[in-house]
């Protein structure tokens, strides 16, 4: 977790002091502006590498809230309004907790990721086997909810 927070912490410090500095330059009506598109093409933000790391965390967390709002609040209420979805959601629900597995190490797979080919072969794998899960797991839920959805005479989210 450390290693983590670092990985995130020291280019922040890095990219503030780089916007702090091209902006006080920008302030300075005498300042040669031609050194600003530099300063910035140097922040750890423009960094492709950066931005697959962070993006992947930030989808891992969005699918695993996802999965945890409808685990906890909509299965529910679809099971309660209609039982004979209950099969279908179990199977939901164990698909969850696969998909799960399979984020932690994307997680960690995209979290070590560098320009080394040892660290982009794993994370594309992980990345790989996580689209391929989610290809039919949402095309399930899909299929089997929505006709459900379309029953309802209001949202799922008011019971």
């Amino acid at each position: 977790m450390i290693d983590q927070l670092r990985q995130v912490h020291e280019p922040l410090r890095a990219d503030i002091e780089v916007l702090q500095n091209a902006l006080q330059l920008l302030s300075d009506e005498t300042a040669d502006l031609t050194r600003i598109p530099e300063m910035i093409d140097n922040l750890t933000i423009a960094d492709f590498v950066w931005q697959l790391r962070v993006n992947c965390d930030f989808y891992c967390n969005t699918l695993t809230l996802h999965h945890t709002i409808e685990d906890q609040r909509m299965f529910p209420v679809m099971t309660k309004n209609f039982p004979e979805l209950t099969p279908a959601v179990e199977r939901l629900q164990a698909e969850h907790k696969l998909v799960g597995e399979i984020v932690s190490e994307a997680k960690r797979a995209t979290l070590a990721l560098s320009t080394e080919s040892s660290t982009v072969s794993r994370a594309h794998s992980a990345i790989a086997e996580l689209a391929d899960h989610m290809q039919s797991h949402l095309d399930f839920e899909e299929a089997t909810l929505f006709p459900y959805f379309r029953k309802m005479d209001r949202d799922w989210h008011y019971g």
